[in-house]
């Protein structure tokens, strides 16, 4: 049995659900994969906050000790660029797998610490940084490897979706965003989600794996001025689309209405989609929850696994 020994940087939502996930599967975990996880250390602000079926004695405040500390892989929960980018890349120095649920750090300094990785001869996973539960990045890194994508798009934030279906079924945006952040779907600031720009970061991140061509043009326009979630044709949907154009690739996010019977507009509440059309795999759609704190927790331990 091999033993992996894990320090978990942010015991919020997610992280949280990773711990709880650790615990509930570890039997499992150890029949089917031969590992025996042991989170050794968790990095936190608070350590007197409450944190149900979390062990106390494994916080700490101090992020040396959970860096530099026994361990084999290094998970990033804590959000933000750039505390979060100083822990990945002492991290990556250490030579430490990480793995990471952190879209906004990646889309801004990914191809860094990618390059960081490799030298030091180590890994990052990010699967949990798109679309929650949806295995994108395995399917685009891995599954679609041997073909060339033309165009990558669909609901990539799960918070404004919950939004906009709430809002078709007579909900006002005030209401909608309260009931999202009640469950758990969105921060109590969701300036990200509901301006687009937590769409635009993933959507960066696929359009890296998708194609090897720059970003020639990118443009973002949120939820806020949504007023009608259902037209005579269709519904209103937060689309992001990654598509080629000349000399490189054009990232788009926009409400669209989506027609009646197109497969993005049965997508509701936290619920994420993707489609894919490769020149010879042609379309593709995965759909799958993509907010929430176990959803995300899959996502993680997957790479944690892979590591």
């Amino acid at each position: 049995m091999k033993r992996v020994r894990v320090a978990l940087l942010g015991c919020g939502t997610v992280g949280a659900g990773f711990v709880r996930l650790a615990q509930d599967e570890r039997s499992r975990i150890a029949a089917r994969h031969g590992v025996e996880l042991d989170i050794g250390r968790i990095l936190v602000r608070d350590p007197s906050k409450e944190r149900p079926g979390v062990d106390p004695a494994l916080l700490t405040t101090c992020a040396t000790e959970a860096l530099d500390g026994d361990c084999d892989v290094v998970v990033e929960l804590v959000g933000g660029v750039h505390t979060a980018g100083l822990y990945v890349r002492r991290a990556l120095a250490n030579r430490r797998r990480v793995v990471t649920a952190n879209k906004a750090l990646l889309a801004t300094h990914g191809r860094e610490l990618f390059a960081a990785a490799a030298k030091q001869g180590t890994s990052i996973g990010f699967e949990a940084s798109v679309c929650g539960a949806i295995p994108i990045v395995r399917a685009l890194r891995d599954g679609l490897a041997g073909d060339s994508i033309d165009s990558i798009g669909g609901i990539l934030n799960g918070t404004s979706n919950f939004i906009l279906t709430r809002m078709e079924d007579g909900a006002s945006f005030a209401d909608a965003l309260a009931d999202a952040q009640r469950l758990g779907f969105a921060e109590a600031d969701a300036t990200l989600d509901v301006d687009g720009t937590d769409a635009a970061q993933k959507l960066r991140i696929l359009a890296e794996l998708a194609f090897e061509a720059p970003v020639r043009s990118v443009s973002v326009t949120g939820i806020r001025e949504v007023t009608t979630t259902r037209t005579p044709s269709g519904v209103v949907r937060l689309v992001a689309e990654a598509s080629r154009v000349a000399g490189g690739v054009a990232l788009c996010v926009e409400p669209r209405v989506v027609p009646f019977g197109h497969p993005l507009g049965n997508v509701r509440n936290e619920n994420n989609a993707v489609v894919i059309r490769g020149r010879a795999a042609g379309e593709l759609l995965l759909v799958g929850r993509g907010a929430g704190a176990m959803p995300t927790a899959v996502a993680v331990m997957a790479d944690v696994l892979a590591a």
